[in-house]
């Protein structure tokens, strides 16, 4: 019985060690090969593929300081061991070029003095202490540095936008130079400093951004990324020669195009054809003198007298996931974006071959236009004709080699010319000569042509009104859109999928008004029915076993 008792307790100590040292190899497997398990449909919990490759990419060390107070209000406790946590991961796939610090600050005079000097300020709090509301000063600052470049996260109250904040600083200051995006200005579309306000001020966070008066230059500067082309409703054929040669010497533009004049106030529209319709036709894309109206719609409110009144407006247009494109980033992982009064495009096969053509959004099966009478009085019943319901494109993006507008064309001159200037030491009012008071403007020719243009990238929306500070500001997937498409055209994807799981916007799902007949009379009869059937059910069981004898 003894050598029994003994022989149980070796086993179990044998097994004891077996156990742990399967444990401890698993712990050192996972700490040199690092994976976690995230359920959720977008991954909130885990760093993004996004982060993952610029942290691959980095070839020297980037720090970052973490300046924390380590006293926090009960509401902030977790969230420096978040920070930590996230900080870990990013450190793992850094590969060894990422060195992170935590420092608290608080009491000490010259550390707080820097970092007033670095932008990272003390935050005021609120904090419930003994029934009594008070304030304290903490910090929650993040600096990320790189040689001698710096950037900083003031202040983090929530992991919610961390990963991106901290993501887009690295690769800022990793960056060689910053990229500059110019916004086409002077030709009766949204001002980049009025209409486009907020739009600048979320470019300005990881670009520079500049007006382009093309009136004023020979040439569009190559040293701007991006060149966004919003609503213009004039354009000269020097205009355009100018935005077509950018183009050919491999710039990127983004072409946001309306085919409407409207007043927004009273919602009057009138027809406008867009000056540089010609020029997109010639890429492959024609923007329809239409308006989108769709079931999937967003919801507008209006002034009426003294009331405000919301309805769902179809020329809102709702542009929900299963319509965007899957194979492109911009837009992949879009949630839903909102266009106003847009119009739909038309892919020109003939004109786009050898072109990546990639439709990256789609009206859905329940859209139909409107054209020609624009009435926009959201009390309106609109109705769609017979057989006019159908799919339309919203958005598409262009990727290759085109030829150049004027490749068959002479150029357009550019026009120079000065006021005469009086000869010295006579009056200004002798000099006046009536056969010539002024020397005119002069034809100045321009060099050859570019008839090929260099791989580049296009995109065309039919509409510019989605990104003004006019339109609402809660449809944030529009906002979402737009940066995404500055990203893909300057940096790639590299931060595309950590911004796009900030929309977390889920609409139901447009159906057809017989599904919408079948699933109404489903709820108001269907648990009947299935009551009724198990009774019946029930009734002929107890029934068959009555005759058959068995008790019940």
């Amino acid at each position: 019985m003894r050598l029994k008792k003994v022989s149980y307790s070796t086993n179990y100590i044998i097994l004891i060690i077996i156990v742990s040292g399967i444990l401890a190899v698993l712990n050192g497997l996972s700490y040199r090969h690092f994976f976690r398990v995230d359920l959720t449909e977008n991954k909130q919990y885990t760093i993004s593929e996004s982060t993952r490759k610029v942290l691959g990419g980095l070839d020297d060390i980037v720090n970052i300081k973490v300046y924390f107070s380590k006293k926090l209000p009960p509401y902030l406790t977790t969230l420096s061991d978040q920070i930590k946590d996230l900080l870990d991961e990013y450190k793992t796939y850094a590969q060894g070029n990422l060195n992170i610090e935590f420092v608290d600050p608080s009491g000490d005079p010259a550390m707080e003095q820097r970092l007033r000097f670095m932008g990272i300020p003390q935050v005021r709090l609120n904090v419930i202490e003994k029934d009594q509301a008070q304030f304290t000063n903490v910090y929650l600052g993040v600096a990320v540095l790189y040689g001698d470049n710096k950037e900083v996260i003031p202040a983090v109250t929530d992991t919610y936008n961390f990963e991106y904040e901290l993501t887009s600083k690295i690769l800022r200051v990793t960056s060689s130079e910053v990229k500059t995006i110019g916004f086409l200005t002077g030709h009766g579309g949204p001002d980049l400093n009025r209409e486009l306000k907020n739009i600048q001020t979320a470019v300005q966070e990881h670009y520079s951004t500049r007006n382009v008066e093309i009136k004023k230059e020979k040439k569009i500067p190559q040293d701007i990324s991006v060149l966004v082309v919003a609503g213009p409703k004039e354009l000269s054929e020097r205009d355009k020669f100018l935005i077509d040669q950018y183009i050919m010497a491999g710039g990127k533009v983004l072409f946001f195009i309306d085919t409407i004049t409207m007043d927004e106030r009273r919602l009057f529209a009138t027809p406008l054809n867009p000056p540089i319709a010609d020029l997109l036709e010639h890429y492959g894309v024609k923007v329809k003198n239409e308006l989108v109206l769709d079931r999937s719609n967003a919801t507008a409110s209006f002034q009426s007298g003294l009331y405000t009144i919301s309805v769902p407006y179809p020329f809102w247009v709702k542009i929900v996931r299963e319509n965007f494109a899957n194979d492109n980033p911009v837009v992949n992982q879009l949630e839903s974006m909102v266009l106003p009064w847009a119009s739909p495009l038309e892919i020109i096969k003939e004109k786009t071959t050898g072109i990546k053509v990639s439709e990256l959004a789609r009206s859905t099966k329940y859209s139909w236009t409107q054209k020609d009478f624009y009435d926009l009085n959201p009390k309106e019943d609109y109705l769609p004709a017979q057989g006019d319901m159908k799919e339309r494109v919203m958005a598409v993006a262009l990727s290759g080699k085109f030829k150049s507008f004027f490749a068959d064309k002479k150029a357009p001159a550019r026009e120079e010319g000065k006021k005469a200037e009086p000869e010295k030491g006579k009056d200004k009012d002798k000099n006046k000569n009536p056969a010539a008071p002024l020397e005119g403007p002069r034809k100045v020719q321009e060099p050859d042509v570019i008839k090929e243009g260099k791989e580049t990238k296009l995109m065309v929306v039919g509409n510019s009104r989605f990104i003004t500070e006019n339109f609402p500001a809660e449809f944030d997937g529009n906002r979402i859109f737009f940066l995404n498409a500055i990203d893909w055209f300057t940096i790639g994807d590299s931060l595309i999928g950590i911004r796009s799981r900030e929309s977390g916007d889920r609409p139901l799902r447009v159906i057809s008004d017989q599904a919408r007949t079948a699933i109404r009379f489903i709820n108001i009869l269907g648990v009947s029915c299935l009551l009724g059937l198990f009774g019946l059910g029930r009734f002929y069981a107890r029934r068959r076993r009555k005759k058959l004898g068995v008790r019940i």
